[in-house]
């Protein structure tokens, strides 16, 4: 089991999303984020995650909620730890690892280029604010298209 955290920056009603480049997910936008090392805290793994993708440095908020994901056709599973953060003095962001984009709430409900996962987090933890285990399983399509249930 690999623990992973992701972390939602909410600015002026919109959500900081980044363009992953590589893996299973890549050319889609998704909630920036990575693995906890070993005897790392989760504030501690988020804000670091946040400054090697985003390049700015990051203010721990709360934790909003937790997930298991379990990717089928990888056999692996992941638990997930979504955390909520504030960019410190208003930072711009500059020189990131990742492309960067601020999404609004429509946006992220309409868009089929962002993380289907990574949308059910954003829905049900930020938006409806339910703090609920969230229990997904993936699936890989004959076409190489995942899916969850």
């Amino acid at each position: 089991m690999v623990n992973v955290v992701l972390g939602i920056v909410e600015k002026e009603n919109k959500i900081l999303l980044v363009k992953r480049e590589r893996g299973d997910f890549a050319n889609l936008w998704a909630i920036p984020g990575g693995k906890v090392e070993e005897s790392e805290h989760l504030d501690t793994a988020i804000m670091r995650e946040m400054h090697e993708e985003i390049g700015i440095p990051m203010d721990f908020v709360k934790l909003l909620g937790t997930a298991t994901e379990i990717m089928h056709d990888k056999n692996a599973t992941s638990f997930l730890y979504i955390c909520l953060l504030n960019m410190k003095n208003e930072s711009v962001i500059s020189n990131p690892e990742f492309e960067t984009k601020w999404f609004t709430i429509d946006e992220i409900k309409e868009a089929d280029n962002i993380v289907e996962s990574d949308k059910m987090f954003i829905n049900q933890f930020y938006f409806r604010h339910d703090k609920n285990y969230l229990k997904l399983d993936c699936y890989c399509d004959n076409n190489g298209k995942y899916y969850w249930k």
